[in-house]
């Protein structure tokens, strides 16, 4: 039993926007995520990193979600920028017949890791931030992953993992607040999501603050699930 975590899938199979439009390492992406996830094992977990489907709701998304199902793992889902489908979890988890676990103002214990998150906003000190209408949101997303940390440490593990979708740091790489929140936690672990294209991979911080960060972006993994590590059974 492992985990491993793979973010943007991007899927379209109940939406009319493929990602095959884009060219490059788009083309026939959905082939190659069935292909990436075809070394897992029905008892590994595998992180979903956001910007899951296209669908602009739970019903337009449900061809993604079937398609996702049927990947070998187990699977846990947390909320990307594109993800418009996001509802509450009582309704996502009845509208997928229960097959997915979800991060929501929530952790999660796999093994004897804790996962703990959120969606994530732009850094701060981004060259796009505007105070009258970014700051709200940071700071909501910053109490939603105070909140799942805290209830990471409470779990029986061994090491919690902090996951995002957006980046936490900015276009220069310098970490953001909510990076200094996820280093103070003490998680030995971040990942991320969000960014794309080649030009964009270009000097990914390896670590910030202490804490390595792991881009998990479809495109960047070559549609191939990332492996974290093998997963042990919790301590009583």
């Amino acid at each position: 039993m492992a985990l491993y975590a793979i973010g943007d899938l991007h899927l379209s199979l109940g939406a009319d926007k493929p990602m095959d439009v884009f060219g490059g390492p788009w083309e026939n992406y959905v082939e190659k995520i069935k292909l990436g996830f075809s070394s897992l094992h029905d008892d590994d977990v595998c992180v979903l990193c956001g910007d899951l489907a296209w669908g602009m709701t739970m019903e337009q998304a449900l061809p993604d979600f079937q398609f996702i199902e049927a990947l070998p793992g187990k699977k846990i889902l947390l909320k990307g920028n594109h993800d418009f489908w996001w509802s509450t979890v009582t309704k996502m988890t009845a509208m997928t017949h229960g097959a997915f676990e979800f991060i929501h103002n929530s952790a999660i214990q796999v093994g004897n890791v804790a996962l703990a998150g959120t969606r994530g906003w732009i850094s701060e000190t981004a060259k796009t931030y505007k105070e009258d209408t970014d700051k709200s949101i940071i700071l909501r997303e910053e109490g939603r992953m105070e909140r799942s940390l805290a209830l990471a440490k409470q779990m029986k593990a061994d090491r919690i993992i902090a996951i995002l979708h957006y980046p936490p740091f900015d276009e220069m790489r310098r970490p953001s607040h909510m990076m200094e929140i996820i280093a103070e936690s003490g998680a030995d672990l971040c990942l991320y999501g969000h960014i794309h294209g080649a030009p964009n991979f270009k000097n990914l911080p390896d670590s910030l603050l202490g804490v390595p960060l792991c881009l998990t972006s479809s495109d960047y993994l070559d549609f191939k699930p990332y492996f974290i590590c093998d997963l042990e059974a919790p301590h009583a």
